[in-house]
């Protein structure tokens, strides 16, 4: 089935499973650079993640992605300034730290950190980055990064498991089905409107 022909009341627990989910793989290859999307908690759930990563050898460098500006408990501060703050305490070397403090969606995340890489690496030299985001916000993450991406530069998802919409518990809570069906929709809708090709689910 064409992800641009799904409808919305077609939306079963089986389907969203399959194009939220299914078939998204953490290869564990190491790569030039983490890429860790903003977004209100990205500090709780992809940060660690990226941390680990980034501890584990798999890259030696770290992209904080985000322009918004939030409130959080220690003041207002960007996604990526937030961000920031947990990296370091959780062991990060700043000058291992990269921030893209400008944009504003997951699209301008993408598109910033091409700017970023570009400033930090050239883009001719990098082979490969490691894309952090929460599991059910990882196809289109990672649908729109691999359309936008020069094609020599490989993407390899790193999912984060957030509190309500892990593969195996979004389904079980009111939050994690309403999430996982927009996040279903944001999908379709980017397809519809030509943000990255369609494709088979």
């Amino acid at each position: 089935m064409l992800i641009s022909q799904i409808k919305e009341k077609q939306l079963t627990d089986e389907l969203i499973d399959r194009l939220l989910y299914q078939g998204i793989e953490d290869t564990g290859e190491r790569a030039d650079c983490i890429l860790v999307l903003g977004s209100t908690k990205a500090s709780n759930y992809r940060v660690p993640k990226a941390v680990q990563a980034y501890k584990d050898g798999r890259a030696g460098k770290i992209m904080l992605c985000g322009g918004v500006i939030r409130e959080y408990p220690e003041g207002a501060a960007t996604e990526a300034e937030h961000m920031e703050k947990t990296a370091l305490a959780l062991g990060v070397s700043k000058e291992d730290i990269i921030l893209e403090n400008s944009s504003e969606n997951t699209i301008e995340n993408i598109l910033f950190a091409l700017i970023e890489l570009q400033r930090a690496f050239w883009l001719n030299k990098v082979k490969r980055v490691l894309l952090v985001t929460t599991a059910c916000h990882m196809r289109r993450s990672l649908s729109i990064a691999r359309y936008l991406f020069p094609a020599h530069i490989s993407v390899i998802p790193c999912p984060a498991n957030d509190t309500y919409t892990r593969r195996d518990n979004w389904m079980t809570t009111p939050e994690g089905i309403m999430r996982a069906k927009s996040e279903s929709m944001n999908l379709i809708r980017c397809v519809q409107n030509g943000v990255f090709p369609d494709f088979e689910i």
